[in-house]
């Protein structure tokens, strides 16, 4: 098969001929037909970022992918079957801490290389394993194309983060960083899952219009000041008090954006990282024990979360179609990884390596 390997961090991917991916026990093979390339991606594979890269690899994180094969010992995922295929992969065991990985991405946990070193080739490629947990069908979710529905991963990593926050139905939330790509699917989330007011921040002006268009009545857009000293200003002006602050803003050391948003919690209130801040952040010790407020971190999703996104898809309550995937064949792979690096709110770049077609 045809797949991009990067042979070395710093180095362009090179798209040549691999072994097919080999089938391990309770794995599945599938033939990809989209995958998600993320905005961060040039960072990742640029060495910029302190993320451990085990070269020679395959990157690549989700995918959505048709079966071409299942080990003996599966049973309930046949070939022919479209499924989004999570690149979460956490060790069988149970261990209160398990190990960890990101296949085709990264380690997350310290002792976690023997994970990374069976599963470390992800799908860039035309072909790709994924262990039988990471498999969720996805036949039902009508007519809506390959590209569109890759968006299910960080549909999912919102997902994850709402669940971490125990986010109920007709509370408010406010979302800092909404005009990234995590943002704007964290808006959509927010939305599906019945929340009564949701106020997106950021500062690019057309993203937080196109995202106050998908429900006027309930989404409040705020756009931000270039000033970062404004923020709080700005925030406290247009944001009421809110049941959940989630921070999706991208790699930042500026943490004043999450002081400000922390401080308009209410009583009880509930604040989510999410996002890529590398500073700490100024927390008001007397202010989050009055209020008695909860401070939680998500960097990922519960195993059945992809399901759960599929079943909001399947209702009507996630619509796809607000998303503007960007399409590469895999020939243009490093073509690819620029524009995502450019790739804001609802615009996504998405790789499918079965295009024949220099560009869609």
């Amino acid at each position: 098969m045809k797949a991009a390997v990067l042979s070395q961090s710093g180095h362009p991917l090179e798209v040549r001929e691999v072994p097919d991916p080999k089938l391990y026990p309770s794995s599945v093979r599938v033939r990809v037909l989209a995958t998600h390339v993320l905005s961060f991606t040039d960072l990742v594979f640029g060495g910029q970022l302190p993320f451990p890269t085990p070269t020679p690899y395959i990157p690549g994180l989700c995918a959505i992918g048709r079966v071409e094969e299942v080990a003996d010992d599966v049973f309930d995922v046949h070939v022919g079957q479209k499924v989004f295929c999570s690149p979460l992969i956490t060790a069988r065991n149970n261990a209160e801490t398990p190990e960890r990985i990101l296949k085709g991405w990264i380690g997350m946990t310290p002792n976690c290389e023997g994970l990374l070193t069976q599963w470390k080739d992800g799908t860039f490629a035309e072909q790709a394993v994924f262990p039988l947990e990471c498999i969720t069908p996805i036949d039902n979710l009508g007519d809506y194309d390959d590209a569109q529905l890759a968006h299910m991963y960080y549909l999912s990593i919102a997902y994850g983060a709402f669940l971490r926050g125990e986010f109920a139905p007709g509370q408010s939330i406010l979302i800092t960083g909404a005009t990234g790509n995590l943002g704007t699917a964290s808006a959509l989330v927010a939305l599906a899952m019945g929340a009564s007011t949701v106020y997106v921040a950021g500062r690019n002006a057309s993203v937080i219009q196109a995202l106050t268009n998908l429900h006027p009545q309930r989404v409040i857009g705020v756009t931000l000041p270039e000033d970062t000293d404004a923020y709080s200003s700005t925030l406290a002006h247009a944001v009421g008090p809110v049941d959940m602050f989630l921070d999706a803003v991208g790699i930042t050391e500026d943490s004043s954006l999450v002081t400000a948003g922390i401080s308009l919690l209410k009583q009880g209130g509930t604040a989510v990282f999410l996002g890529g801040v590398v500073s700490d952040v100024p927390l008001s010790y007397l202010l989050t024990l009055v209020k008695e407020l909860t401070i939680k971190g998500s960097s990922m999703y519960p195993q059945d979360a992809p399901a759960h996104i599929a079943r909001m898809i399947e209702a009507g309550l996630l619509n796809l179609r607000v998303f503007q995937p960007k399409t590469y064949p895999l020939s243009l792979i490093n073509e690819a990884i620029t524009t995502a690096s450019n790739c804001k709110g609802l615009d996504y770049c998405i790789l499918q390596p079965q295009s024949s077609l220099e560009r869609i």
